[in-house]
C-alpha cells in the first residue's frame, strides 16, 4: 500500500475532510489530494506529523511490517547456507541480503559469525571488532548482543590484548546461560522446542569444551584417557540426529586440535 492510500484510509477512520488535514498541516488541500491520488508524496518532514495527526506510528502510517522483514531475513539466512563448511560463500550472501535490508542486526550477526569462522589468522580481527561494535550501537536485542559481546570478547583474547576482552566479557550476564534452561521449562510448543534445542547445542558444545580445557592441563597418560573418553561422547551424540551436525564439527576441531578457536 502506497503513502497515499494509507493516509486516505486513515482520513477516513477519523471522519476528517482533505480540507481539515490541509489546515492542520499548514498546505492546501489540493496537495492533500494529490498525495491520495498518487500524485505527489508528502516530504519526509511531514510525515511525523501525519503519524501525531492520526495518532498512530510512522511504521503504521508507512505501512511498515516488521514481522514481513523478519520472515524476509530469516529466510535469506537460510539459503545463505551459513553453518556449513563455506563461511566465505555465506558471508558473501549475506552481505548481498544487507544492501536490501542494511543495519539489520541478524544480519550483521550472522555476518560476524561467518567472519570470525575465516579469522584463523586473526588477519580480519580489526573488521570483526568495527562490525560488533556496530551491532552493538544499533541493535535492541539483548539476546543478539550478548552473542556478538563474546565475539567481541574472543577477538580482543586472540589478539593478545587481555584488558579488552575482559571489559567485553564483564558485559556478559552470568546467569545467561541459564535462560536457556528456564525457557525450555516454563514456555510451550514451538517456543520451548526453540529454546530446548538451544540448551541441547550449548550443554553439547561447553561439554566438550570444558573436556579439551582439562586435556589442556593434564599430563600424557591423562590426555590418552580423555581422548578416549571424547571419542566415547561423539560416537554417542553421533547417534541422535537432532545431535550430528554438532557432533560432526565439534568432532573435527578436536582431531585437529583446534576446538579453542571458538575463543579466540
Amino acid at each position: 500500500m502506497n503513502i497515499g492510500t494509507k493516509i486516505r484510509l486513515l482520513r477516513k477512520e477519523k471522519r476528517v475532510t482533505q480540507e481539515e488535514l490541509a489546515e492542520y498541516l499548514h498546505i492546501s488541500s489540493q496537495a492533500v489530494s494529490k498525495w491520495e491520488t498518487g500524485v505527489s508524496s508528502p516530504d519526509i518532514d511531514f510525515l511525523p506529523k501525519l503519524a501525531i495527526f492520526f495518532g498512530t506510528s510512522l511504521d503504521n502510517l508507512l505501512d511498515f511490517d516488521q514481522s514481513q522483514v523478519d520472515a524476509a531475513v530469516e529466510a535469506l539466512i537460510a539459503e545463505s547456507g551459513r553453518g556449513g563448511k563455506d563461511p566465505a560463500a555465506s558471508e558473501a550472501f549475506l552481505r548481498k541480503a544487507l544492501e536490501k535490508y542494511p543495519n539489520n542486526d541478524l544480519l550483521l550477526t550472522c555476518i560476524l559469525e561467518d567472519m570470525q569462522e575465516q579469522n584463523a589468522d586473526k588477519s580480519r580481527s580489526a573488521e570483526i571488532i568495527e562490525v560488533g561494535e556496530r551491532i552493538l550501537s544499533c541493535s535492541s536485542d539483548d539476546e543478539l548482543k550478548i552473542d556478538v559481546l563474546r565475539i567481541l570478547a574472543e577477538t580482543y583474547h586472540g589478539m593478545g590484548e587481555q584488558a579488552m576482552a575482559e571489559f567485553y566479557l564483564g558485559k556478559i550476564p552470568g546467569l545467561h546461560f541459564l535462560y536457556y534452561e528456564i525457557a525450555a521449562a516454563i514456555k510451550r510448543g514451538e517456543e520451548r522446542l526453540e529454546n530446548i534445542g538451544k540448551l541441547e547445542d550449548l550443554c553439547i558444545d561447553k561439554l566438550i569444551c570444558a573436556l579439551w580445557m582439562r586435556r589442556e592441563e593434564a599430563d600424557a597418560e591423562k590426555r590418552t584417557e580423555i581422548d578416549h573418553q571424547a571419542e566415547e561422547m561423539f560416537t554417542f551424540f553421533r547417534k541422535y540426529p537432532d545431535y550430528a551436525h554438532l557432533t560432526e564439527i565439534m568432532e573435527q576441531l578436536w582431531n585437529e586440535g583446534t576446538i579453542m578457536t571458538i575463543y579466540q
